[in-house]
């Protein structure tokens, strides 16, 4: 749903970008036609204002990109004290009794599951106390 959001605020800046440099443009065409003696008093207030009105589409078009870009993600580091000895030992299959390898492990909604690749079997692996 966010990045749909950001999305949508960098489309919607963009044509506000698009429709302010209108305004803008047409407001300086207004600004140096007025400079003419036979021009219409009214034409310079027209000028200013719809380039003012240009300026601030541009500003709060940078708010609205500024305020909704992604954020970078976080880096999570989980760091593991363990207390007593601790040997390393070969992991074997529940079913066949075959030697498993770092391959048939995997991790799956925060549980760790075992996938033995000889006999197929699958199951979570639970690790009993050691008292």
């Amino acid at each position: 749903m966010s990045n749909r959001r950001n999305t949508g605020c960098v489309v919607a800046s963009i044509v506000g970008f698009i429709i302010a440099a209108i305004l803008i443009f047409f407001g300086v065409l207004f600004i140096w036609a007025s400079s003419d003696p036979e021009a219409d008093p009214g034409w310079f207030t027209i000028g200013v204002v719809t380039v003012i009105v240009g300026v601030v589409i541009v500003a709060v078009g940078v708010v609205v990109l500024l305020v909704t870009r992604p954020k970078p993600p976080q880096e999570i580091i989980q760091k593991i004290d363990l207390t007593g000895d601790v040997g390393v030992a070969k992991l074997k299959c529940k079913s066949c009794g075959a030697e498993l390898d770092k391959d048939s492990i995997s991790l799956k909604e925060g549980a760790i599951y075992v996938t033995c690749p000889f006999c197929g079997s699958s199951y979570q692996m639970v690790e009993e106390p050691k008292w």
